[in-house]
């Protein structure tokens, strides 16, 4: 059983975007078990990234496979992935407990745990959604508010 870890890294931010979901999706398709995503808590810009494969040169296959995939995404698809850079890179591999320790979890586990992330996320999100589109309608609606009332006036005084 081979368990190594690298790092995603890239010139833009990789937290916060849902880097670790695609990338917990990618190895679970692949057939990866046991692995785990974690965010560099010191760079906002690199994602750590532990598994366990059968055959030793497998991690490796998939680590390439991988950043090909996600910088492929935002070309997919530039509404869901706009937020994504296209110029992700994978570090060498390294041990799981060097520099930065890693546990390997279930991926199926993982994968439960960051839907429910997200799905706070989203839930942080629609509470503030009704303002934000009462803002927004207000400050679309006034020029035509104003054109009517002026339309109105002008109306009246003929």
């Amino acid at each position: 059983m081979a368990e190594k870890k690298f790092y995603l890294e890239s010139r833009h931010e990789l937290q916060r975007i849902g880097m670790r979901a695609q990338v917990v999706s990618f190895l679970i398709s692949q057939g990866i078990k046991r692995g785990n995503v974690v965010n560099d808590l010191e760079h906002k810009n690199r994602v750590v990234v532990a598994l366990a494969t059968e055959k030793d040169g497998q991690i490796e296959e998939i680590r390439e496979q991988l950043v090909k995939y996600l910088n492929g995404l935002k070309g997919a698809d530039e509404d869901c992935y706009r937020h994504f850079p296209i110029d992700v890179r994978a570090s060498e591999l390294t041990g799981l407990d060097n520099p930065h320790a890693v546990i390997l979890l279930e991926l199926n586990d993982l994968a439960s745990s960051l839907m429910l992330e997200q799905t706070s996320k989203g839930v942080g999100a629609m509470l503030g959604l009704p303002e934000k589109l009462e803002k927004a309608f207000s400050n679309a609606m006034a020029p035509l508010t104003a054109a009517i009332t002026d339309l109105t006036r002008t109306l009246a005084n003929k």
